[in-house]
């Protein structure tokens, strides 16, 4: 897929599937602005080519930030929201703390800073915008996990209600919903054993393994891309056949 001439927003931008993914979008010649909080990361994520565009230190979790924040920014084709977390919290020792952490970075960010954009007349005519979401909540469930799954299915009902409302100017926003992939959020995760994780591998049809970040940045650019131009409201399964058994 040729990207030349897009300027596309990505959050989460160094780290897993979000840093797959600006890399791809470089890649494919778009202009990539990359959004992330450690500066380390994000000085490795210039240094591997952003084709002009720019990685950004920013916190998703200010939200009295975003509308000074949107309004410094540049007209973008598309924005990519990938930033998100998971966090364990069996419903006996549920946390208020951990769901709202986790349904303000997963939920509540992507629609404010969708919001903003909006409002400031930074997304495009004929753009696109692509939410991450996730199987859980949308196609199957996991123990301990409820906020983690609810912020995910909330993506998916958002998206269609914004595809509506963006329609008129040819705005499409779709989602993307892997199961998992190996990234630093499924190693770090406390929900599974290393054993369980092993075991889970076996239940993906598509090679018994877990998919890679690229493979999941491929679809996100499909949606990026032209290719996708008379697609929005929809959610791309990617997950290996998992969730069809």
């Amino acid at each position: 897929m040729n990207l030349n001439g897009k300027r596309v927003l990505v959050t989460g931008a160094t780290s897993g599937i979000g840093l797959a993914t600006a890399r791809a979008l470089a890649a494919m010649g778009a202009e990539v602005w990359g959004l992330g909080r450690d500066e380390g990361r994000l000085q490795a994520l210039r240094d591997g080519g952003l084709n002009g565009g720019q990685a950004l230190a920013f916190d998703l979790l200010d939200f009295s930030a975003y509308r000074a924040f949107a309004a410094g920014l540049p007209v973008f084709d598309a924005v990519v929201h990938s930033a998100g977390v998971v966090e364990n919290s069996p419903l006996r020792y549920f946390s208020l703390e951990k769901y709202q952490r986790t349904v303000d970075t997963n939920q509540s960010a992507p629609l404010l800073l969708s919001a903003e954009l909006a409002r400031a007349a930074k997304l495009g005519a004929g753009g696109s915008l692509v939410f991450l979401a996730s199987i859980s909540g949308t196609s199957i469930g996991m123990k301990g996990i409820a906020a983690y799954a609810a912020s995910k299915a909330a993506l998916v009902g958002m998206a269609k209600v914004l595809a509506l409302e963006l329609a008129p100017k040819g705005i499409r926003v779709n989602c993307v919903s892997p199961g998992m992939v190996n990234t630093e959020l499924v190693a770090g995760a406390t929900y599974l054993s290393d054993e369980a994780k092993r075991a889970d591998m076996q239940k993906y049809p598509l090679g018994g393994r877990y998919a890679e970040p690229r493979e999941v940045a491929g679809v996100i650019a499909f949606l990026v891309s032209d290719h996708s131009s008379f697609m929005t409201g929809q959610n791309l399964t990617v997950d290996g056949g998992y969730s069809i058994q």
